[in-house]
């Protein structure tokens, strides 16, 4: 066993004949658990050791850091199948000039949520932008949803309309409740244009329906949706039911107001 020492140090073999074998402690637990070799050398005394950790506490780390590598894959998994932003999207809250009182309230109440919700502080979880077309919606939407997936939540991010084509793709033998399960698991979902999924006016009724699953689906866990629908209209093409839970625990960002995109073309 002594003689092992010089395998692993082939360049003690000339400069030591005195070796022991000793138990020397575990790095990481402390226990007298790892074998290895007392030398000298001169008058100096060394010690060596083949690991740093004993077999216990090696197999405890190597099983952390597999847990976590597989964790980090399915969370990845997760974001791309729910991130359908473009990966030169540029959208923040620098590039969001605000061209009235509206648009400059709106502006700093999406950077409010977004502070909020980093610092698991929200007094809403919620966020509903409602306004006309043109007045930045999407723009807020995604300046939010870019910042917190930079901070390492599970964020989604998808229209209205992909996540409809998304659950109606399961009817082809897919399964509905894997959708649903994962849409569960995102730390925030950004649902943008709210009201354009529907067209086709035999569908009206199983969009309510859907409508109703997502919101119980995601109920407790913070959402924003985006509409050019008001009051009025939005109960209309979501549901009653859908339609109140969207309005509990919620925040409002008011956006009828000028196309903001228009006053910037004209200046």
């Amino acid at each position: 066993m002594e003689s092992l020492l010089f395998n692993v140090r082939p360049d003690l073999k000339e400069q030591t004949d005195e070796v022991k074998i000793k138990k020397f402690q575990c790095s990481k637990c402390g226990e007298m658990t790892l074998d290895g070799w007392e030398y000298r050398i001169g008058d100096q005394v060394e010690c060596l050791t083949a690991a740093q950790q004993c077999n216990s506490c090696g197999t405890k780390e190597l099983s952390r850091k597999v847990t976590e590598e597989l964790f980090q894959k399915r969370t990845d998994s997760l974001i791309a199948n729910w991130w359908m932003l473009l990966e030169d999207e540029k959208a923040g809250f620098k590039n969001y000039t605000p061209v009235n009182k509206c648009t400059t309230e709106a502006k700093e109440k999406a950077i409010s949520y977004t502070q909020a919700f980093s610092q698991n502080s929200l007094s809403e979880k919620n966020l509903l932008m409602m306004g006309n077309p043109g007045t930045g919606k999407t723009h807020l939407s995604k300046a939010i949803a870019r910042t917190l997936k930079a901070r390492g939540f599970k964020v989604g991010y998808l229209s209205s309309v992909d996540l409809f084509n998304k659950i109606k793709a399961t009817f082809d033998g897919g399964s509905a409740e894997k959708v649903f399960d994962e849409m569960k698991k995102l730390d925030l979902l950004v649902i943008d244009d709210v009201g354009v999924e529907t067209t086709k006016i035999n569908d009206v009724s199983w969009t309510v329906r859907t409508w109703t699953e997502i919101i119980d689906v995601r109920l407790g866990k913070p959402n924003i949706w985006t509409t050019n629908l008001d009051d009025s209209h939005l109960g209309e093409v979501v549901g009653q039911r859908a339609f109140s839970r969207m309005y509990e625990d919620t925040r409002f960002i008011d956006l009828f107001t000028d196309d903001y995109r228009k006053r910037k073309s004209i200046s």
